[in-house]
Formats: C-alpha cells, structure tokens, sequence
C-alpha cells in the first residue's frame, strides 16, 4: 500500500480545524516530495552503463537530494511549532513580534532550501537518466510550488509587523530570492522540455 497511516494521518492532521499543521508544512512536506523524486532519478541513473561516465556526479546528487529531503522533513515540523508559539504569544499578549519573527523564518528556511534544491535538480535533469527526465520536471514544480507557498507563509506573519527594518529587509530579500528560484527553475525546465 503506497499510501500509509503516517501519510493518511498527516492529511487529516492538515485538513482539522487546527491551524497546524498548515500550509507552511505542507510547503516543506512538498519540498521533500520534490527531494525524492530528485532521489529518484538519481538511483534510476546509478548502475546504468549508458550513464557510467556520470556515476559518480550522480552519487554525490543523490546525497544532496537526500539531504535536503530530511531537512525538509524538519522544516514541516518546525513550521507547526513556530505557529504554535505565535498563537501562544497572542493569549498571552506578550512576545508577538518575537514569536511572528520566528513564524517568519521559518517558511524562508523552507524557500531557501527550495532554491538550493532547484540548483542540484539543474545537474540531475541534464546528467540524469533521460527516461526519467518527467520526474525531474515534477520535482521542479513541486520545488517551485514549495517555494511560492514557504513566501505566502512569510508575507502573511510580517505583515502586521511593528518592526518596519525588519519586515522591509525580509521583502528585499524575498524578491532576490524569487529570481534566484525562477532562474533555477527555467534552467531545470528547460533541460526537461529538450527530451520531451
């Protein structure tokens, strides 16, 4: 059965009236998928003669996915409880700012890894084996979708910030790390459009 209780129970977790896990989870959980299809197309080239002269690059790939996809893993969990303390400090009407910061850096953690993912992906849709160049395409997009849905989850905790220097160096920041993503992406995407 592919789809198990942990991943079941996930689900419902997201769907609840619980405003977490939310969507900056779902942004990491997405970045991890997008890790492993990355994985994916890596062990589908090791040990394949055609690819023999890219092994080793592709070893070293899949360590990179693989990284990534467990600090993704991390990244869901520490989403859910940076806005656990957000809503705490709003009960407790202390340390706001402080706990908003937190929910902030969180998600941009999240799109940061995105992007650096989306740069291992270039090398492993142009090295990769070709008969599994739609699954680098998938993890792209889902590495895209990853790192527009880690912004939302910025913009939305800066957004009533009383720290004007803070919250205006995090949307400089955000727009530098956009082209980054984009820039990698099409790179990705294009490699992916030549096989297709």
């Amino acid at each position: 059965m592919i789809v198990n209780e942990g991943t079941k129970r996930f689900l419902e977790d997201v769907a609840s009236s619980s405003p977490t896990p939310g969507g900056g989870s779902v942004a990491a959980m997405a970045g991890a998928i997008a890790s492993s299809l990355g994985e994916m197309v890596c062990n589908l080239t090791i040990g394949k003669k055609r690819y023999a002269d890219v092994e080793e690059d592709m070893k070293k790939l899949r360590e990179k996915c693989s990284e990534a996809r467990e600090r993704f893993l991390e990244l869901v969990e520490e989403d859910a409880l940076a806005f656990d303390k957000v809503m705490e400090a709003f009960k407790k009407k202390e340390g706001i700012e402080d706990a908003l910061k937190l929910a902030a850096e969180t998600p941009l953690a999240t799109a940061r890894e995105c992007i650096s993912l989306l740069h291992v992906l270039v090398e492993v849709a142009e090295k990769g084996n070709k008969n599994s160049i739609s699954d680098a395409g998938v993890a792209a997009l889902m590495a895209q979708a990853a790192f527009h849905s880690a912004m939302l989850n910025v913009r939305i905790n800066i957004k009533d910030m009383e720290d004007l220097d803070y919250k205006s160096r995090m949307e400089e920041e955000m727009v530098e790390m956009r082209e980054e993503m984009e820039n990698a992406f099409d790179n990705v995407m294009e490699i992916v459009e030549k096989w297709l």
